[in-house]
């Protein structure tokens, strides 16, 4: 399958089924690719240790500026929305939970806004 394909009909299933279990898959879908972009951006900047510590303390110090604290809750926010949303579907499968999708779907949500905003409480102040 082409990928154009395979985006046109994820698009597709998206229009025509706009509900909470597409939305969630969604989002699933896009922080994970979020998440494998980022292994790529923490390798790059963990390799400096190669060339030393000198090269090591540069690097380090391009990403302690005050927009990488920023990007770093918006980091915690795509790990835990990918792991919730995870258990979620783990718990949902392996205890025969289906009919409770959204249920449980609302009680990640919730447990999601917990964590935010002790992660908010604790970057900001």
């Amino acid at each position: 399958m082409k990928l154009s394909n395979a985006l046109s009909n994820t698009k597709n299933d998206i229009l025509l089924n706009p509900n909470a279990g597409t939305f969630s898959y969604v989002l699933h879908r896009l922080t994970g690719l979020a998440l494998a972009g980022y292994i790529f951006a923490h390798i790059i900047v963990l390799s400096a240790v190669l060339s030393g510590p000198e090269s090591f303390t540069q690097r380090l110090a391009l990403v302690q500026t005050g927009i990488f604290h920023y990007l770093e809750i918006g980091l915690i926010a795509v790990i835990f929305i990918h792991m919730l949303n995870g258990l979620r579907i783990t718990v949902a499968d392996f205890a025969n939970l289906t009919r409770l999708h959204k249920t449980l779907l609302w009680l990640s949500i919730l447990i999601f806004c917990a964590i935010m905003a002790v992660t908010f409480y604790v970057f900001l102040f």
